[in-house]
C-alpha cells in the first residue's frame, strides 16, 4: 500500500506536502549575459498561468543592445507532450509579463501598451496592442488582476504620476487614479489589495496608503516599528491578507481590512544575517507566505511562513522557520494558486500546499474522526481482521447521529484533495465501503431503516468520475496538471475550451462524454472548434477541400451551428468556404446576412422576398440601402420586376425625393419634367404648410422652365400666386377655408358671403367677364339669393346670356324663378331668338316654345320641347304638323332663298 504521508512535511507545527507535477526545460542559463564576467543575468520574467497551465520565460535575445532596436524571446512550456513553442517580440521593452484568464500571454511594455499573445494560434492574426492612454507617459511597473468578469492590468507611471488601470483587457476602458506622494519620496511597492472595486495599497519610505478607482483616498498611514524601505508588497488569493516584505528581509503580514490603523501588520520573521535575507516574497494560498533566500549564486532556500496565524513571531518560531526549509540548487519562481504554490526550479515543476485539514483527519497519527476510523475499518476488512467490525459498530452507535454518514463523505473529501492516484483509491474504496452499511444495523440486522443515501451515491459518483478526469488530465499529452478545488473553480466549460485551444479536440470530445454535456454545450462545440482549426491551419489552402472535409465530418451530425464556422471563413477572408457550407444548415436570414457581407445584394434580395417574409425583405432592403448611394438603390429598384419592390420605389420616391431627384438629374437631365411633376405632386400633401406648398411649386416652376415647358410654368406661378392669396384671405376672414381650393371654387366660396373680396380676387387674377358671371350665378343660386340673381341679370346685356341664369334655377328646383328670366317685358332686346324655344321648354312653358320652334322652324327645337314637356294632344298634333312643314320646306330647292330673306327680314326688325 502506498504511504500517504511520505510527502508530509512540518514547518513551524504546520504540515505541508509538495508535489513534482511534471520536468521541465531549464531555461535559467539563457538568462544569464555572456559578456558579463560576474555572471549577472539579463533582465527577465517568468510567468505560470492559474490552474494548471502554460508557462512563459521572456528574455532578452542574445546580440540587441539598443533599447530602440530590443527584442525579446518567448518560451512557451507546459504544453501537451511537453512541447516547448517559441516566438519572437520587439515591441517594446517589457515591464511585466502575465497570463490572462483565457491564456493568453499578457506583456505591458515602457511605453504605456500592453499586448496580447495568443501562444496556441498558428499565426499573430489573433495578437493585440493595446495604447493605455495617448497621455500615459512611460511605465514603470505593473500587475494583474482576476475577476469574473475578465483580467485586469494596473500599471504604475513613471515620475509617480498616478495609475492606469484597465479592468478587462479584452474590452479596454481606461480610468487613472492619482497618487498622493511627495515629489521627494519614491513609491517602492504597490499591489491590488481588492479586486471587486479595485483598491491599491502603495508604499513608500514607511508609509502605506490605500487608494481606489471609486472612493476616495486614505491619508497616508505611517506603520509603527517599521524604519527600513518595503521593497514588495502582496496580497493573498483571497484578498484578506496582505503580506510585506522590508528591504532588510523582514516579513509582515495582516488583515487588508486594518490598512491604516494601528498595529496593522505583525512581525512574521526577523532575518539575523543581512547576506541571507529573504529577497522575494509570494502567497501560498491563502494561509502561507513563501519566502525566497539565496544562500548562494547556487543554492536557495524557501522559507515557509504562517500566514493565517497572526500571533507575532517569537525566536522559537523565527529559528524554526530558518531550520525547515526547501533547499533548491538552482533560481526558483513562484507562482500563486487558490489552494497552494507552483514551483519552478531548474528542471522541475512542484506544487506546494498546505496540507488539506480533510487529508491529515484521516492519516493523522490516533486520529479519532469518523473518516479515521472508516478507513482503518476497511484495511482492516482488506486483510480480514476483527477490528473491522467492531470499528462499524462504534461508527453505528456514536454520540452523532449520522457518524457513519460522516465518515463516509470525509473519505470522499479527503479522496479529492489528494493528488496521488494510489491513495485515491484506497480513500474511494473505504467510503464505498462504508455507505454498504448506512442501510445495515449490525446489532440487529433483522430491523434495517434505510436512511436517505441518495446524496451519498451522487457525491460517490462525481467524485469518482472528476478524480478520473483529472488524473487523465495530468498525463504528458495532455500537461493540465489541476487540482480538485481548481478543476471546481473553472468549471467544465473553461476546461473544453482550454483543451480545445490545445488542439486535443479527440480528448476534450471524451470529456464531454464522461461528463454527459448536452450536444451544444460539449460535442457540437468541439466539431465547430475542429472545423475552425481546419480554417485556421496555414497547411490547408485549398478552399474547395476544407469545405468538403467540413461538410463530409459534420454534414449529418445534428445540432450543428454551422453559421458560427461560416462567420469564421468570413473572418478568415475563405469566401469559397463561406459559400459552400451557406447552403447547409444555415437559416434563411444567416444566409441573407452572410450574402450582404459577401456584397452579393442580387441574391440576398431575391432569397428575401421568395422567403415572403417582409420583415426580412424589409431588413435587407434597408441593408442595402445604407451601403450604396440613393441614386444606385432606386436604379436597383426600378430594373426589378417584382411589385413590391415596385410599391417601395414609390413609397421612397415620396420619402427620399430631394437627394434622389438631385443625383437623378445630374445623371440624366431629360429626368427633369418628371421630376417636376412629382413636385406638383407633393403640394397637395396635406400635412404640408404654405411655406412648404410654395417651396414645391417654385422647385417645379424651376424644372419646367429649364425643361423649355414655360406654359406650363406660367400655370404654376399662378398656382402659387393663388396659394398665397387664399393663406391671406384665411387670415383676414378667419371663418372661411380656402386652403386646396382652385380658383374657381375660392371665388365661389368667397361670392357667398364675401363678394367684395371675390372682385378683388376676380381682378388680382384677371378673371374674363363671361367665366366669372358663371362663377357669380352658381353661387347666387347655392346661397338661395334669387332676388340678388333677378337684379343680377338685369344689368348690362349678359356675356354668357340668360340660359344659364334658368339652368341654374332648375337645378335648384326653382322653376318659378326660371321663368322670370323669359319675361319679355324686361329681356326682350337681350333673349337669343334661336335658343328661346329650348328656353321655354326648359321652364315648361310647351305653347311659347312650340310657337317660337315654329316661327325658327327648327326641328331640333321640336325635338327638344318633346323630350321636356308634357305636351296635351293638341300641342302633339301642332308638333307633328310643325314637322312635316319643316320637312317640306327642307325638300325645297329655294330653301337658301327663304333662308336669305328671312335672315333679312329678322334684321330690318
Amino acid at each position: 500500500m502506498a504511504n500517504a504521508t511520505t510527502s508530509w512535511r512540518i514547518f513551524d507545527e504546520i504540515t505541508y506536502k509538495k508535489t513534482e507535477t511534471s520536468p521541465i526545460t531549464d531555461y535559467s542559463i539563457r538568462f544569464r549575459d555572456p559578456s558579463s564576467p560576474t555572471g549577472a543575468t539579463r533582465k527577465h520574467f517568468v510567468a505560470m498561468a492559474p490552474c494548471g497551465g502554460p508557462m512563459a520565460f521572456v528574455y532578452k535575445t542574445s546580440g540587441i543592445g539598443s533599447n530602440d532596436t530590443v527584442k525579446y524571446t518567448i518560451a512557451i512550456q507546459n504544453l501537451p507532450k511537453h512541447n516547448d513553442k517559441f516566438k519572437e517580440f520587439g515591441r517594446g521593452v517589457v515591464v511585466f509579463v502575465d497570463w490572462t484568464i483565457n491564456e493568453d500571454l499578457l506583456l505591458v511594455t515602457e511605453d504605456g501598451k500592453y499586448h496580447i499573445i495568443d501562444i496556441f494560434h498558428y499565426n499573430t492574426s489573433n495578437d493585440k496592442s493595446i495604447t493605455l492612454s495617448e497621455s500615459v507617459s512611460t511605465i514603470s511597473s505593473a500587475c494583474t488582476f482576476k475577476t469574473n468578469q475578465g483580467t485586469g492590468v494596473v500599471a504604475l507611471r513613471k515620475n509617480q504620476e498616478g495609475f492606469v488601470l484597465v479592468k478587462n483587457v479584452y474590452s479596454p476602458i481606461i480610468q487613472t487614479i492619482a497618487l498622493n506622494v511627495d515629489t521627494r519620496s519614491v513609491v517602492s511597492a504597490w499591489c491590488v489589495l481588492d479586486h471587486a472595486d479595485i483598491t491599491l495599497a502603495y508604499a513608500y519610505d514607511n508609509y502605506i496608503v490605500t487608494c481606489s478607482a471609486s472612493a476616495s483616498r486614505r491619508e497616508p498611514q505611517a506603520i509603527p516599528g517599521i524604519t527600513d524601505t518595503i521593497v514588495k508588497l502582496v496580497s493573498s488569493s483571497d484578498y484578506k491578507y496582505v503580506a510585506m516584505l522590508k528591504d532588510n528581509g523582514d516579513v509582515l503580514v495582516g488583515l487588508k481590512d486594518n490598512i491604516g490603523q494601528a498595529q496593522a501588520f505583525t512581525v512574521k520573521y526577523s532575518n539575523s544575517n543581512d547576506k541571507n535575507k529573504i529577497t522575494d516574497i509570494a502567497w501560498c494560498a491563502s494561509d502561507t507566505v513563501i519566502g525566497i533566500r539565496s544562500i548562494s549564486k547556487a543554492w536557495y532556500d524557501l522559507l515557509i511562513i504562517d500566514g493565517k496565524n497572526l500571533q507575532p513571531m517569537t525566536e522559537k518560531s523565527r529559528e524554526a522557520i530558518s531550520h525547515d526549509t526547501l533547499c533548491y540548487t538552482s533560481p526558483v519562481w513562484l507562482s500563486t494558486e487558490i489552494d497552494g504554490i507552483r514551483i519552478i526550479s531548474g528542471r522541475t515543476l512542484d506544487f506546494f500546499q498546505r496540507l488539506p485539514q480533510e487529508i491529515f483527519n484521516i492519516f493523522a497519527i490516533l486520529s479519532t474522526s469518523p473518516g479515521a476510523k472508516l478507513f482503518s475499518a476497511y484495511m482492516d476488512y482488506k486483510y480480514e481482521n476483527q477490528m473491522a467490525e467492531m470499528l462499524l459498530n462504534e461508527l453505528k452507535s456514536s454520540g452523532a447521529t449520522n457518524g457513519l454518514e460522516e465518515a463516509v463523505k470525509q473519505c470522499i473529501a479527503a479522496a479529492s484533495n489528494e493528488n496521488d492516484p494510489s491513495i485515491q483509491k484506497l480513500l474511494l474504496k473505504a467510503a464505498l465501503f462504508g455507505r454498504s452499511f448506512l442501510c445495515v444495523n449490525l446489532n440487529n440486522p433483522k430491523i434495517s431503516m434505510r436512511p436517505t443515501v441518495t446524496v451519498i451515491n451522487d457525491l460517490c459518483t462525481n467524485v469518482i468520475r472528476d478524480l478520473r478526469l483529472i488524473n487523465n488530465l495530468q498525463h504528458i499529452n495532455i500537461s493540465m496538471p489541476l487540482t480538485f478545488k481548481q478543476f471546481e473553480l473553472i468549471g467544465t466549460s473553461i476546461l473544453i475550451d482550454r483543451l480545445l485551444r490545445r488542439n486535443l479536440h479527440e480528448f476534450a470530445t471524451s470529456v464531454t462524454k464522461l461528463l454527459r454535456m448536452p450536444a451544444e454545450e460539449g460535442e457540437n462545440r468541439i466539431l465547430v472548434q475542429w472545423a475552425v482549426q481546419q480554417l485556421v491551419n496555414p497547411s490547408n489552402t485549398n478552399e474547395e477541400a476544407i469545405a468538403n472535409a467540413i461538410k463530409a465530418h459534420l454534414g449529418n451530425v445534428p445540432g450543428i451551428p454551422f453559421i458560427d464556422i461560416v462567420k469564421e471563413a468570413f473572418k478568415l477572408k475563405k469566401f469559397i468556404v463561406v459559400r459552400r457550407l451557406l447552403d447547409v444548415k444555415v437559416s434563411l436570414r444567416d444566409q441573407i446576412d452572410m450574402l450582404l457581407m459577401l456584397n452579393d445584394k442580387e441574391e440576398a434580395l431575391q432569397k428575401a422576398l421568395s422567403s415572403g417574409d417582409t420583415d426580412l425583405a424589409l431588413f435587407v432592403l434597408m441593408r442595402i440601402k445604407s451601403s450604396e448611394s440613393l441614386s444606385d438603390y432606386m436604379l436597383r429598384l426600378q430594373r426589378s420586376k417584382s411589385l413590391p419592390l415596385t410599391l417601395h420605389l414609390q413609397c421612397l420616391e415620396e420619402l427620399e425625393r430631394n437627394n434622389f431627384h438631385s443625383e437623378l438629374i445630374k445623371k440624366n437631365p431629360d429626368e427633369r419634367e418628371r421630376i417636376a411633376y412629382s413636385h406638383i405632386i407633393q403640394r397637395f400633401t396635406t400635412a404640408l404648410t404654405i411655406p412648404d406648398q410654395k417651396v414645391e411649386l417654385n422647385s417645379a416652376s424651376k424644372l419646367f422652365r429649364e425643361a423649355k415647358n414655360d406654359t406650363v410654368a406660367q400655370l404654376i406661378d399662378e398656382e402659387t400666386r393663388l396659394i398665397i392669396k387664399q393663406d391671406e384671405l384665411e387670415k383676414k376672414l378667419y371663418n372661411v377655408q380656402l386652403k386646396g381650393l382652385s380658383l374657381v371654387d375660392t371665388l365661389e366660396t368667397l361670392l357667398i358671403n364675401y363678394e367684395k373680396d371675390a372682385d378683388t380676387l376676380r381682378k388680382d387674377f384677371n378673371l374674363n367677364d363671361k367665366r366669372y358671371w358663371w362663377i357669380k350665378i352658381q353661387a347666387y343660386a347655392k346661397k338661395n339669393a334669387w332676388v340678388q340673381l333677378l337684379e343680377f341679370g338685369k344689368k348690362p346685356p349678359s356675356p354668357i346670356g340668360y340660359e344659364p341664369f334658368i339652368d341654374v334655377c332648375i337645378r335648384s328646383q326653382r322653376l318659378d324663378e326660371a321663368r322670370r328670366f323669359l319675361d319679355r317685358s324686361i329681356y326682350s332686346l337681350k333673349l337669343d331668338e334661336e335658343r328661346l324655344p329650348f328656353m321655354f321648354a326648359k321652364v315648361q312653358m310647351a305653347d311659347e316654345a312650340i310657337n317660337s320652334a315654329i316661327k325658327l322652324k327648327s326641328m331640333e327645337a321640336l325635338h327638344f320641347i318633346e323630350a321636356k314637356c308634357q305636351l296635351s294632344e293638341a300641342n302633339s298634333t301642332r308638333i307633328r304638323q310643325a314637322r312635316e312643314k319643316i320637312q317640306e320646306y327642307d325638300d325645297n330647292p329655294l330653301k337658301n332663298v327663304f333662308k336669305i330673306f328671312n335672315r333679312g327680314n329678322r334684321a330690318d326688325e
